[in-house]
């Protein structure tokens, strides 16, 4: 299984919405690392609509759009999805939430 790694980018070229899709596919890779952790079977598809409907919510809640996002509200997302995390996986998934956490902030601070 590959682990997620941020896309060499050019600063130009990010964007709040490559920001949001490489989320997605950050959050995917960190669920299935969780799922693997927690020695559960999951299957792709139904993993991605899942991820797909967390962020969705989490935005929501956030009181952040996920159709325009901004750097602002990418970065609120961020922090809630990591709680969130950390809550559900405690020490267990600690290493994973530190990788995909720094992977992601690596395009942030890309953004203007």
């Amino acid at each position: 299984m590959q682990r997620y790694k941020a896309p060499e980018v050019p600063a130009e070229r990010v964007t709040p919405e490559l920001v949001r899709d490489e989320l997605l596919k950050c959050f995917e890779s960190a669920n299935r690392e969780f799922m693997d952790i927690l020695g559960q079977p999951y299957q792709d598809e139904v993993l991605k609509q899942q991820v797909r409907q967390f962020l969705e919510g989490v935005f929501k809640q956030c009181g952040v759009s996920i159709e325009k996002p901004t750097k602002e509200g990418l970065l609120i997302a961020i922090e809630a999805c990591k709680a969130n995390a950390e809550k559900m996986m405690g020490e267990k998934g600690a290493a994973v939430i530190r990788h995909h956490y720094e992977e992601m902030m690596k395009l942030i601070n890309k953004l203007r």
